[in-house]
């Protein structure tokens, strides 16, 4: 039986059954414009708009071809200790800037104990959790534009010392305090399920999924026992098949398809987005929404597995427990493992080297002219993130001058390394002692010989933003 599902803002926008979308990653760029009409929407990453000037002139202008999600990453909703004001005031003037339909974020905390974890890091399924989620929501909302506001479902690589099989009544519980609907990663389900051992569907359908307004897929693989929602594989078929079985209750919801490394031929990824169209369009029509529109009474008296009461010593507890992961997944040294209780050993050391994998991610796009040398790339990135403790702030940018400068060393990597690091130096001011980088606000200008004698000069105005200008004069 269907359940009552929203009406999608999205679906409101692109105004098509069968809406899938991608999300737009300069490697998709060229296949992308030379076929708009494969796509209805796309989605960018917030924080890459605000690392890169050019990322965000470039969002601007696909915002006149596409709709265009902003999706952030690191506004950290679920932190106990609130959430960074200026940081939401970004995100708003950037949904303003593209006439975003809707935006996202995740149900997730990225910091704890004024430590910054550089990662998604799923919540307990506690009463205390959600009304933390809340509360950032609100303050949240008092930053951002008048657009719906979508919560997304995070991925769990650690479980809280006494979770139990309440992941939906959780989401449940989250969307009636906060008013907003899900964005629902059936990917982040898929992996949950398989990891816990229970059948996808089954914990599909314990989510409150008449409060879906949009989806998404990603591919992922099997290491050691443990499924991983890379964003660098194909979408398996049993993600699909999960999919559909939500899409059979919700009716046709706006779908998009996330992949963010080892990007295939654009046949490939154009076939994912076949399929999940055709699923799409498969699905029953969907009836209209009963549900309300803004937060009501809360769920916990009607949905099992949540308890009821919750206090300010609760509230103070998992500000200590975030603290407590933050500390363990971010120390320079592997905690031994009879010191990391409450929490589970081997959960912890994944959790560990998911960090040092993604640091790695995020640090190699910021050094395009050295990531053409992908393996050698992602080797010596990977040894100088394992030798380096992780910066207090602007963390992929301080890996990545790391990074660099071990290249420039390299004669094999050194022309394109040292440009990189010349136009990140233009930029951002640093590293300091303490491993930190700050944007530089005041002019630059600098050259640098290369290999061969070339000279190469980066020219940036005055404004952390300034465009800058690499000049190669000629010999």
């Amino acid at each position: 039986m269907l359940v009552p599902a929203p009406s999608s803002p999205l679906s409101s926008v692109v105004g098509a059954v069968g809406v899938v979308g991608v999300g737009f990653r300069p490697e998709l760029a060229a296949d992308l414009l030379a076929a708009p009409d494969a796509v209805d929407f796309v989605e960018v990453v917030a924080e890459a708009c605000f690392a890169s000037p050019a990322a965000r002139r470039e969002a601007s202008a696909i915002a006149r071809i596409w709709p265009v999600v902003p999706h952030g990453v690191k506004l950290s909703l679920g932190s106990a200790s609130g959430i960074d004001m200026d940081r939401a005031r970004r995100l708003g003037a950037l949904c303003r800037e593209l006439s975003a339909p809707v935006v996202s974020e995740h149900v997730a905390f990225v910091r704890g104990g004024g430590r910054e974890i550089g990662h998604l890091t799923a919540l307990p399924y506690t009463i205390e959790a959600a009304r933390a989620v809340a509360r950032n929501v609100a303050a949240a909302r008092r930053a951002l534009p008048d657009i719906p506001l979508l919560l997304e479902n995070a991925a769990c690589t650690l479980r809280f010392p006494g979770d139990g099989p309440g992941e939906g009544d959780f989401y449940a519980e989250v969307v009636a305090r906060t008013g907003c609907d899900l964005l629902l990663d059936v990917g982040n389900v898929y992996a949950n399920a398989v990891n816990a051992g229970v059948d996808p569907g089954e914990l599909v359908r314990a989510y409150p999924l008449e409060r879906v307004a949009m989806i998404h897929i990603a591919g992922g693989v099997m290491e050691h026992g443990f499924y991983f929602d890379t964003h660098a594989h194909p979408v398996p078929a049993p993600v699909f098949a999960l999919l559909a079985e939500v899409l059979a209750r919700t009716g046709p919801l706006p779908i998009l398809i996330e992949r963010d490394g080892d990007f295939p031929p654009f046949a490939a990824l154009a076939a994912e987005i076949t399929t999940a169209r055709a699923i799409a369009r498969s699905a029953p029509s969907r009836p209209t929404s009963t549900r309300p529109t803004s937060a009501g009474p809360t769920l916990a008296s009607t949905r099992p597995g949540l308890p009821a009461g919750a206090s300010s010593a609760e509230a103070s507890a998992l500000a200590e427990v975030q603290a407590r992961v933050a500390e363990l997944l971010t120390s320079p040294l592997d905690p031994p493992p009879e010191s990391v209780g409450p929490f589970d050993a081997e959960d912890v050391a994944r959790s560990r080297a998911i960090l040092q994998r993604k640091r790695v991610d995020d640090a190699l796009p910021l050094l395009p002219r050295l990531s053409s040398h992908r393996e050698a790339a992602a080797r010596l990135a990977a040894r100088c993130v394992e030798a380096s403790p992780r910066a207090p702030s602007l963390t992929a940018v301080a890996d990545a001058l790391r990074v660099a400068a071990a290249a420039a060393a390299d004669p094999g990597l050194a022309p394109e390394a040292i440009v990189d690091r010349l136009l990140l130096h233009a930029r951002f001011v640093g590293p300091a002692g303490d491993g930190s980088v700050r944007p530089r606000i005041l002019p630059f200008i600098r050259r640098e010989r290369l290999p061969g004698g070339r000279v190469v000069w980066a020219i940036k105005g005055i404004g952390s933003s300034a465009e800058v200008r690499l000049v190669e004069p000629r010999r």
